[in-house]
Formats: structure tokens, C-alpha cells, sequence
């Protein structure tokens, strides 16, 4: 089901089986749920902690700063594309002349 209203789905994070409410994909749900899933399972392997609230907040800082970095590449691109346009602008104004 690809439901795109206002719904529960099951997501399972480190072995835990959650209810969440879903507005939108499911599919984009499952993979948002793999990805915590999977982010929590490579801390909890790498620092072989065992409480789930300290791999949670691990992980959720470990996304953010994911996020960050593509906010400000993001950022950057969109400055680049800008300048590039201005400049290809101005090269057909001047070839119009």
C-alpha cells in the first residue's frame, strides 16, 4: 500500500516495533524507518553501547549533521548555478548587441 493520507504503520528501529503516524508515502515511511534503523545499528556496532536512548541521540545527531552538510552543499550549488546564469545572461545580452 502507497497510501498518501493520514495513517499508522509499523516500523520496526533496532528491534523495537513502533506505530507511527505517516502522512504521505509508505514506501518514503519504510525508508526513512531503514535509515534510523540502520544508522543506530552502525553506532550501536561501532561503539557497543547498549542503551537505546544514548544510540538514539547518537544517531539523531549523526543525521543532523548529515542533513547540515547537505543544507550547505545545497547552498552552495544554488550560489554557483546563480552565478553561472548571470554570467550566461550576460554573454547573450552582449551576443545581442
Amino acid at each position: 500500500m502507497t497510501s498518501r493520507g493520514d495513517h499508522l504503520l509499523e516500523l520496526v528501529i533496532l528491534g523495537q516495533t513502533y506505530q507511527v503516524r505517516v502522512k504521505g508515502s509508505e514506501a518514503w515511511a519504510k525508508k526513512v524507518g531503514t535509515l534510523v534503523d540502520e544508522t543506530m545499528r552502525e553506532i550501536q556496532k561501532g561503539t557497543r553501547l547498549s542503551d537505546t536512548t544514548k544510540i538514539a541521540i547518537l544517531a539523531a545527531l549523526n543525521l543532523a549533521d548529515r542533513m547540515l552538510v547537505l543544507q550547505e552543499r545545497q547552498k552552495s550549488l544554488e550560489a554557483e548555478l546563480e552565478e553561472v546564469s548571470s554570467d550566461v545572461a550576460k554573454v547573450i545580452k552582449e551576443a545581442a548587441v
